[in-house]
């Protein structure tokens, strides 16, 4: 006998009189074997079982607090668990089993399995932007189509073919997405002992997209520029927008939800929280005059009453970046050329900088990317190269006002002494 267990003759009168010593104490009953009260040191009383597993190591398993199981209750119970421990059954893993198979019925489909996804602590910790990402392509895609179906019986088979579906109806980048969402899914399935393994991970995806290398040369640019002030459907918020995104080389949805507490106009300096970047890292920016101006415009038309530079017409939330996107989209199908999107704006102004013999560092930190240094060298390196991107950031304007001819931007520089 465990020489922390008493022997005591268990009677409810016994059961609700015993006190807390300050130390774990726990009372066999006298009629069934392996029965025991536990009393932890805060005084709570628990019926256990406590036997031997198959491997021979001794086990505990709960089968009721006290103050809600009588004596007789806990007897009855403990006698059904140890009756099959001589047969080499393991009463914890029954109950263990018995859960999964519980929470498996709840989650049969895959509709079903979207909905704990959404609420599990994986799903949550994720970037809303990967979030909205997801839950776009279970709505668009997958739960139309496969939705209603179980979980289990979902193969290889029916995945390729579902894929190739939307590769034929959507896509090939739609393909992936619904591949990628899939996985996400799949992979969740089988932490929770839904499936013994991911059938997506023997599916190819149905579209090989190579790097992404679409940019402006100087004639699209200028005419991406003159294009700004007179697009017909578009705001002079979404065209703000996408100029902002030809002076600061940041991404998108970055830009759309600046915060004027994130500016200081004075300094021409735009510090970025950390939480709103995609390496989770503050990320510091200093920026031309025709920049600082084009805010102030937005500010002093406006905009400055909200807590962002481009505010959503709910007023609680910032413009999404897609409108910039569907934007570009719609300019490039117009122009009859080769789709391009905010990113390829970024994508310019590395390629133009480096041309220019930017050092590679220096480009690196202003597009709040890791230093090709690495880690060691980022680790302690603490200088923020402030004036290093400024001068990099008033050069990019002065070349980019070249490139569009923006005369009416040049001139109000030079009257205001630049």
């Amino acid at each position: 006998m465990n020489p922390h267990t008493k022997p005591a003759r268990l009677t409810q009168t016994f059961i609700n009189s015993v006190e807390a010593n300050g130390a774990k104490q726990r009372f066999s009953d006298h009629k069934v074997a392996g029965l025991c009260l536990r009393v932890a040191p805060g005084g709570t009383k628990t019926f256990v079982i406590r036997y031997r597993k198959p491997d021979n190591a001794s086990a505990e398993m709960n089968i009721g607090r006290a103050d809600v199981v009588t004596l007789e209750m806990a007897r009855d119970r403990a006698k059904k668990h140890l009756a099959q421990v001589p047969d080499g059954h393991d009463p914890i893993e029954a109950r263990r089993q018995a859960g999964i198979e519980a929470r498996n019925k709840k989650m049969e489909t895959l509709e079903a399995l979207a909905e704990a996804f959404k609420a599990s602590p994986g799903f949550l910790s994720k970037r809303i932007r990967t979030q909205e990402f997801y839950e776009s392509c279970l709505r668009v895609h997958i739960l139309p189509r496969l939705g209603t179906r179980s979980v289990k019986e979902i193969g290889r088979k029916d995945i390729a073919s579902f894929l190739d579906e939307i590769y034929s109806e959507h896509s090939g980048p739609a393909s992936n997405s619904a591949r990628r969402t899939l996985s996400v899914m799949f992979s969740y399935a089988t932490e929770l002992e839904l499936i013994d393994f991911n059938p997506v991970s023997a599916v190819k995806q149905r579209h090989r997209g190579g790097q992404r290398t679409r940019q402006l040369n100087d004639k699209e640019l200028k005419r991406l520029w003159q294009a700004l002030d007179n697009l017909e459907g578009i705001t002079s918020d979404v065209s703000d927008m996408i100029r902002l995104c030809l002076f600061l080389p940041a991404r998108v949805n970055e830009i759309a939800g600046m915060e004027w507490a994130e500016l200081n106009l004075k300094e021409r300096l735009w510090t970025v929280r950390a939480e709103r970047m995609k390496n989770n890292k503050p990320h510091e920016l200093p920026f031309g005059e025709c920049c600082r101006r084009l805010l102030e415009k937005r500010r002093n038309a406006g905009a400055g009453n909200s807590s962002w530079v481009f505010p959503a017409k709910s007023g609680i939330e910032p413009m999404n970046g897609k409108v910039a996107s569907r934007a570009c989209n719609r300019l490039s199908k117009d122009w009859g050329c080769t789709p391009f999107g905010p990113h390829a704006l970024r994508r310019g102004f590395t390629t133009r900088m480096a041309e220019k013999g930017v050092r590679l560092e220096i480009l690196e930190r202003a597009l709040s990317h890791d230093v090709t240094g690495g880690r060691a060298i980022a680790h302690y390196d603490h200088y923020s190269y402030r004036d290093e991107k400024r001068d990099l950031m008033e050069h990019w304007e002065k070349t980019l006002l070249r490139i569009v001819q923006a005369q009416d931007f040049e001139s109000d520089q030079d009257e205001s002494g630049e």
